[in-house]
């Protein structure tokens, strides 16, 4: 039996004893923890690999070792411990449960007493009343399920009830001004502070919004802006987009002394981690255990949001003299030093660059003497054994293929050929967005292109996104990182992804972009572009989100091109 004991006065961690010799109980959940992480077992890590610590242990008086852990893993303990056929004592509701003075109809009838603006779904209600009974927790609600407002509720709840002061913690600039004016929207209650660079403190304000880069620096000793005693006064925190908890600097903000202090703290995602992996722990670590978790699929069964129609094209490349060509041309650049000169990379002439293909390289002489002895199939394929034995650089390799690849740009054209409605083209390479940009300006004169990248400021972010709200037939390249979350695109019924990832977490994002539904769209359509290369590597992802197709419920069909 494992048992556990914990300070009232500080709930942030739990303290483990087995009962059983050499404490074996603890001894195999502390393997199951604390795991390595799988990019230490690639051939391109260098140094000893060693695992993630979630679950901790120091020796006491009398010789007994004793484990302990943050307490939001509490959940994850008790699921192990059930599946391993172990008994585990001392978790009770003092730990885990708030006092909820109210019932779920009288929390509806509490908050339609506030006059919102709009009025909140039954899982809106459901999900704010399910944080309020929990003094921690993780909720994983589908992108568009209205995280703002279940936080506006539970907010005001709490700021009604005792609460001083509410820290609001999320990833980007844009959702901080999106909190800002949706919870404005919703009714006039809060004071409201936001921290991101240029931002103004107030100091009367009960509800601050601020994104985790800045508000670290209040924590950091070396910043200019250091304040230790900015977080003294909260006693309610949320971390919006809470997948981002591995980020070091909420890891550092959640560590603070401030938060044995709380009277509640939850987070909100649409794409929590899978279960049993370190960034799982991670979450569960800082913020808690999942209490709820509502699908896309559920909103759109419920008439919420729009369906997503997913069309995979698998564009094949087979051998051939050209193919053989391009990965010698790509795999000699991948595997040949840079050209250094007064400790400076050398450029490439402009006409010369292409694609990641910017600075001089040096052909290594053992590559050249390789490349008269071997025909040219197989010296590619020497060159493609070389990316293998470097880890990560056969996918790259694969990447400069696509990047050069004719036939996907003809598909793509293809696609959006006649198409009178807005379309996003997703992509990760900047470069390769200016491509497509340039391409499609060409290939349809009629039509409105743009980019959003990440030279694009809030400002022009926005003004893409109203243009686009307001006509039809824009063509919009966009890439991952800026657009896959805080932008809300209300007129969108095509996506292209142009270029392939196997993150689930990118896939969900990327898909809620497009769900919204209107009075015109019930329904939006995806084309999925996997390449596949002999190698395989980008095909493989392909597969894994297929996998995520099915997890998620989604409609999907498979082209061969």
């Amino acid at each position: 039996m494992i048992k556990c004991v914990y300070k009232p006065q500080d709930l942030r961690y739990v303290f483990m004893q087995s009962d059983s010799p050499n404490q074996k109980e603890l001894v195999q959940l502390e393997g199951y923890l604390n795991q390595i992480p799988s990019f230490m077992f690639l051939p391109s890590f260098r140094g000893i690999p060693k695992p993630e610590v979630f679950l901790n242990k120091f020796k006491a008086k009398d010789g007994r070792l004793i484990y302990w852990c943050h307490s939001g893993l509490i959940g994850t303990i008790q699921e192990w411990c059930k599946k391993n056929d172990i008994k585990i004592s001392g978790v009770d509701d003092n730990l885990t449960k708030r006092d909820m003075p109210m019932t779920l109809e009288d929390f509806k009838l509490y908050v339609n007493s506030w006059g919102l603006s709009i009025t909140p779904r039954d899982y809106q209600y459901e999900a704010a009343f399910k944080i309020l009974q929990n003094k921690q927790s993780l909720s994983q609600l589908a992108t568009r399920a209205g995280k703002t407002l279940i936080a506006y509720m539970v907010f005001r709840y709490m700021l009604e009830h005792g609460a001083k002061k509410i820290l609001m913690i999320v990833p980007s600039i844009q959702l901080v001004k999106q909190g800002v004016e949706d919870f404005s929207e919703y009714a006039e209650f809060f004071k409201t502070e936001t921290v991101w660079a240029g931002s103004q403190l107030c100091a009367s304000a009960n509800l601050t919004i601020g994104t985790y880069q800045s508000l670290v620096k209040m924590a950091d000793p070396k910043s200019k802006k250091y304040n230790p005693k900015f977080f003294n006064d909260y006693d309610v925190v949320c971390v919006d987009e809470a997948h981002h908890l591995v980020c070091k600097s909420i890891n550092t903000i959640l560590g603070l002394d401030f938060m044995k202090n709380l009277k509640i703290k939850f987070g909100f995602t649409g794409t929590l981690p899978n279960e049993g992996t370190i960034d799982s722990f991670c979450c569960h670590a800082l913020m808690g255990w999942t209490i709820q978790d509502i699908s896309p699929m559920e909103l759109v069964d419920e008439g919420f949001l729009a369906k997503p129609d997913i069309t995979q094209i698998r564009i094949k490349y087979p051998e051939s003299d050209a193919l053989t060509a391009a990965y010698i041309k790509c795999g000699e650049y991948l595997n040949s030093p840079d050209k250094i000169v007064d400790g400076k990379k050398v450029l490439l002439p402009k006409e010369q660059r292409s694609f990641t293909m910017n600075y001089v390289k040096t052909l290594p002489y053992a590559l050249a003497e390789v490349k008269k002895l071997y025909t040219p199939s197989e010296y590619s394929k020497y060159l493609i054994d070389l990316c293998k034995a470097k880890g990560s650089n056969l996918l790259m390799l694969e990447q400069m293929l696509v990047h050069r690849s004719q036939k996907r740009l003809q598909i793509m054209d293809e696609i959006l050929q006649g198409m009178t409605k807005n379309c996003i083209v997703f992509a990760h390479h900047t470069e390769y967005l200016k491509f497509l940009k340039e391409h499609f300006e060409t290939k349809f004169p009629d039509r409105k292109v743009r980019i959003i990248s990440g030279s694009a400021n809030l400002k022009q972010r926005q003004a893409i996104v109203n243009e686009m709200n307001a006509e039809d037939g824009v063509i919009l390249c966009a890439s991952y990182g800026c657009c896959s979350t805080g932008i809300t695109f209300k007129n969108v019924d095509y996506c292209i992804f142009a270029q392939s990832f196997k993150s689930e977490i990118i896939v969900k994002q990327s898909i809620g972009r497009m769900m919204l539904k209107t009075s015109e769209k019930d329904t939006f359509y995806l084309y999925d572009l996997v390449d596949w290369f002999p190698t395989k590597r980008i095909y493989t992802q392909g597969l894994a989100k297929i996998k995520t197709y099915d997890k998620e419920g989604f409609t999907y069909r498979i082209i061969n091109r």
